[in-house]
């Protein structure tokens, strides 16, 4: 049986590592040494901090990208963070953030879709989203209901899709000892973050009934 791992990871600076002090300290590094069985096994991480859920389909649509992935045991995704930043940078009205919303639904199965169709056999692991905004945050409020509907429609649809859907909002609530800036986990919020994708591997890897 191969027991070789071959492990993709795609999305923003949460991929990257962004707030570790270094890379060997971010959640992708820390969940493949987990999982990796050989030495054979492999590791590839294309996160680009700053990426939207747009840039992350365009970049799946990229003609290079399929062969990659067609080899892949495992692929790590976290997305949508940077949509809302960009639209919080524009000081759009409130209302406006339905727009985001649903331009990031529309992203997302498109990505669950070309990788879900290239990939049969793979985990795939998708992260949600977390508020890491201050209790008195002016827009913590409408930041945590736009939050926790988007967390909804992505555990929903990864379910379509057969893909592992991770939770990290009520880990991250209030948690400032977890983070090294405004956003970004530290090296303790990393670990926390791998955790909870090493617990979901862990029930995606039991056998079925």
């Amino acid at each position: 049986m191969d027991k070789r791992v071959y492990y993709i990871a795609l999305g923003d600076s949460l991929t990257t590592g962004v707030g570790a002090s270094t890379h060997d300290h971010s959640f992708t590094a820390n969940f493949f040494q987990v999982i990796k069985q050989t030495k054979e096994c492999q590791y590839m991480n294309f996160g680009k901090s700053g990426l939207s859920s747009g840039e992350l389909l365009q970049f799946l649509i990229d003609s290079k990208t399929p062969d990659l992935l067609k080899r892949a045991t495992h692929i790590t995704i976290t997305t949508g963070g940077n949509d809302f930043i960009r639209a919080y940078q524009k000081n759009v009205k409130p209302s406006e953030y339905v727009s985001t919303v649903q331009t990031l639904k529309q992203n997302l199965r498109h990505i669950l879709r070309n990788l879900t169709e290239t990939n049969l056999n793979t985990q795939i692991f998708l992260m949600g989203l977390y508020n890491p905004g201050p209790l008195d945050h002016k827009l913590f409020k409408l930041a945590n209901k736009l939050i926790q509907r988007i967390n909804h429609f992505y555990e929903k649809t990864s379910k379509q899709f057969s893909v592992h859907f991770i939770n990290p909002m009520d880990t991250f609530l209030n948690k400032p000892n977890l983070l090294a800036d405004e956003v970004h986990p530290n090296d303790l919020g990393y670990m926390v973050l791998t955790d909870l994708f090493l617990n979901k591997q862990r029930i995606a890897s039991l056998p079925l009934k």
